[in-house]
């Protein structure tokens, strides 16, 4: 995996120093593919980050939160967001890491969002559970993003992974196949209980159902990856769950991670930016419209946070003793 990433990458900075993007003095973010949230959210935090501090960021896209620790770990970014599921492969050295990654490549910033995966139908499909998906032709998103990782551990306690046709798409390709009929299901994305915007756009013309997890299914994905959690949907997230019930989906988190050499100045003046320009960052996209409740209530425990960003989340009361800090 190394090697690929290395060279997929090798041609995304050598197009970027061409075009000026990661000019010399820049901090550098790894973002999920376009039209994720991740994306969304580190793009608007660099433009708020940008236009009201001396520091000067930018973003990188990237297949997901996996390459991104190893892109912090090479020294091409700085930065990025990771997902829960990533931080804890990453510290476990599990797929799809080849070894354990050290805690100085993925220190904690800050939580954003916890994205319900679940899987998607158009309304008048005939797929009413996971089990219906055997024989179907599925879409995931991109193979190394977090919320892949989450889905196939769903996929895997349900014993599909050998049982339908798994093809991948970006965010907006996939619902688009969905749309068309190039699939008969994707993976959905609720990001603190909001649809991502493809899920807006595809509803317009054609409802969509989602499918529910069961609470075995969820506690054996749990057991799989501790990253992973659960979420309760219900129709204020997607109208078509009959009203008054509760549905199940597999759960992953956004956190916003730091190289250790990012200077605790930096990562600070990042975070405390983050923190104090809600306003302007709610006007930019709804993921933001629940940033405090997540900022530390989505992190993961065993992985230290970043010096600057631990100081920011202490001066703005939201720090929580259960975590650590790192070298401290």
């Amino acid at each position: 995996m190394k090697k690929w990433i290395a060279l997929s990458l090798s041609l995304v900075l050598a197009f970027s120093a061409m075009s000026g993007a990661l000019a010399s003095g820049i901090l550098s973010f790894g973002t999920g593919s376009v039209g994720g949230t991740d994306n969304v959210v580190l793009e608007a935090l660099s433009s708020v980050v940008n236009s009201k501090t001396d520091l000067r960021t930018s973003t990188v896209t990237t297949s997901g939160g996996a390459e991104i620790i190893y892109l912090i770990e090479s020294g091409d970014v700085q930065g990025g967001y990771s997902g829960t599921i990533d931080l804890v492969n990453a510290m476990n050295g599990e797929a799809p890491f080849e070894a354990p990654i050290a805690v100085e490549n993925m220190l904690q910033g800050f939580g954003f969002v916890t994205w319900a995966l679940p899987i998607v139908v158009l309304e008048n499909s005939d797929i009413q559970t996971y089990e219906d998906l055997e024989g179907k032709h599925v879409g995931f998103p991109p193979a190394a993003s977090s919320s892949t990782a989450a889905v196939n551990l769903v996929f895997e306690a349900y014993g599909l992974m050998d049982k339908c046709t798994i093809d991948y798409f970006t965010w907006s390709e996939g619902y688009t196949a969905l749309k068309d009929g190039r699939v008969d299901a994707y993976v959905g994305s609720y990001a603190n209980g909001a649809p991502i915007s493809g899920i807006v756009e595809i509803e317009a013309t054609n409802p969509i159902r989602v499918l529910n997890m069961s609470p075995e299914v969820g506690e054996q994905v749990k057991t799989m990856n501790a990253g992973v959690g659960t979420a309760v949907m219900t129709s204020a997230e997607c109208a078509t769950i009959p009203e008054g019930e509760s549905y199940l989906a597999a759960a992953n988190s956004g956190v916003v991670i730091f190289s250790a050499n990012v200077s605790e100045d930096d990562a600070y003046l990042y975070t405390k930016t983050a923190l104090e320009s809600l306003e302007d960052l709610k006007a930019i996209s709804t993921y933001f419209d629940k940033f405090e409740e997540v900022a530390m209530s989505v992190c993961v425990e065993t992985i230290p946070f970043h010096p600057g960003a631990a100081k920011a989340l202490k001066e703005a009361g939201l720090w929580e003793d259960r975590f650590t800090v790192y070298g401290e």
